[in-house]
């Protein structure tokens, strides 16, 4: 693996905080709003009149290009890491908190969600833009009048917030960081303290899981609700190591996946770390075939609570389970995930070879489920003595062989992966991986899905 060179703490916190300011910037400007007025925000309007096209998009892409060098040049060296990486990631925050959503609307979209809850409306049966408001005009065409996937805590984080900044069309939607922010904060705080009670390096674990662009520009810089789940997973997990008692094991630990789960449905993947992680020293000595059975069981019992727990959030919100509908939803978001490139390709073809698109389509999702089911299950015996393995490994696999595969379910994984003990190969591939993604969704998204405001 190549050796990174050195850079030290000041320099990273002055080079981190110049990169997420660039982003910022860039990211103020009317074309990557999708009303023709522009951001509703008179500061942002004249940062955007000063950065004409392109500029603002060499700025985002630079910004993020630095990020992922800055990162890997701060990758452990000998065991020793940053100090103080909390501090680092606040200082390289900074720029984002008040800027638009960075390279996604997906902020627009739950602040519309939201004010619809807040005023008597669901939009799992309604639809996004139906209730009008201050959100409606700046939510993406792509999602106006369609439902939403998100299960019910996070729609009641979302109405929380935009009820607490009392429905500002812009200030909400910037304050649905503060979500995110909270799951960032306990990514730190538990990742580097799952590391140190299960013996892992804690400066890895804080490189993997907080120091990574991915962090920064899509959980802080998006707000995507995916890092509230991603701090949730790991508050369970670190509640079963550091707690080992019964009532935690089977009560306190498969609550919190069922609140992560209530929060992003892949959040209930949980349950396997938090079902294997307290006889981890049993399974690690149990051969292979009574290790899987151990698990499994284990597994569907802290899956009755965990269920249990999403069952009572569901009822108690009064939402119902209307987010199932919109499931399929997702992969018309034009990702690079291999199956819905897949699927993109086998319809093409049915068209000109005068098939039917629909049951191209239709196949290569079948294939995608059954691919996504074997991995899965692989996955599982793979790591069945490495829980958390096992889940960041599902996790990842979950994401690229899904209908849509964005640069934000990443983070998550990699902060799992990180409290283990990766592979000097593993270490460079998943890196590259984290870097390229990075790079290559900021020069996507500012070439192909722009929506310049007329």
């Amino acid at each position: 693996m190549w050796s990174p060179p050195s850079v030290t703490v000041r320099t990273a916190a002055i080079w981190g905080f110049l990169a997420t300011a660039a982003i910022a910037w860039g990211s103020c400007h009317n074309e990557f709003s999708f009303a023709a007025s522009g951001w509703p925000n008179p500061v942002v309007q004249a940062i955007s009149a000063a950065t004409p096209m392109p500029l603002n998009r060499v700025l985002i892409v630079a910004g993020c290009l630095a990020l992922a060098l800055l990162w890997w040049a701060l990758y452990p060296r000998g065991g020793r890491g940053v100090r103080r990486p909390g501090v680092l990631v606040a200082i390289w925050s900074l720029p984002l908190l008040l800027a638009p959503p960075v390279l996604s609307g997906d902020a627009i979209l739950y602040a519309d969600a939201g004010y619809m809850l807040s005023v008597g409306h669901n939009t799992y049966l309604e639809g996004l833009t139906a209730a009008g408001g201050p959100f409606a005009p700046f939510v993406d065409r792509l999602w106006a009048g369609h439902g939403v996937a998100y299960p019910p805590l996070t729609m009641l984080v979302n109405e929380a917030v935009v009820v607490a900044t009392g429905a500002h069309a812009y200030l909400s939607v910037a304050a649905l960081r503060l979500p995110a922010i909270v799951g960032v904060a306990l990514l730190g705080f538990c990742g580097t303290r799952i590391a140190r009670l299960l013996r892992r390096s804690v400066p890895h674990a804080a490189w993997w899981g907080l120091l990574n662009p991915l962090v920064l520009v899509h959980f802080i810089g998006g707000a995507h609700n995916d890092a509230l789940m991603a701090g949730v997973s790991l508050l369970a997990v670190y509640a079963v190591v550091r707690w080992p008692h019964a009532w935690v094991r089977w009560g306190l630990g498969p609550a919190l996946a069922g609140l992560a789960m209530a929060l992003k449905q892949q959040g209930g993947l949980t349950v396997i770390a938090v079902a294997g992680l307290p006889i981890i020293a049993q399974l690690q000595r149990t051969p292979p075939v009574r290790r899987v059975v151990l698990l499994g069981v284990r597994t569907a019992g802290v899956t009755a609570v965990t269920l249990a727990t999403f069952a009572a959030v569901t009822w108690a919100s009064g939402l119902g389970l209307g987010w199932t509908k919109w499931l399929s939803l997702m992969g018309s978001a034009g990702t690079v995930a291999p199956f819905a490139l897949l699927g993109d390709l086998a319809s093409f073809l049915a068209s000109v070879l005068g098939g039917d698109p629909t049951v191209a389509r239709l196949a290569v999702g079948l294939t995608s489920n059954l691919t996504l089911l074997v991995a899965l299950a692989v996955i599982v015996i793979r790591w069945s003595d490495r829980p958390i393995h096992a889940v960041g490994w599902g996790s990842l696999a979950l994401a690229v062989l899904g209908q849509s595969l964005h640069p934000w379910y990443v983070p998550w994984s990699v902060a799992l992966l990180g409290l283990g003990r990766l592979t000097r190969r593993q270490t460079t591939w998943l890196a590259a991986f984290v870097m390229l993604f990075l790079v290559w969704n900021a020069i996507q998204t500012v070439v192909w899905h722009s929506t310049p405001a007329r």
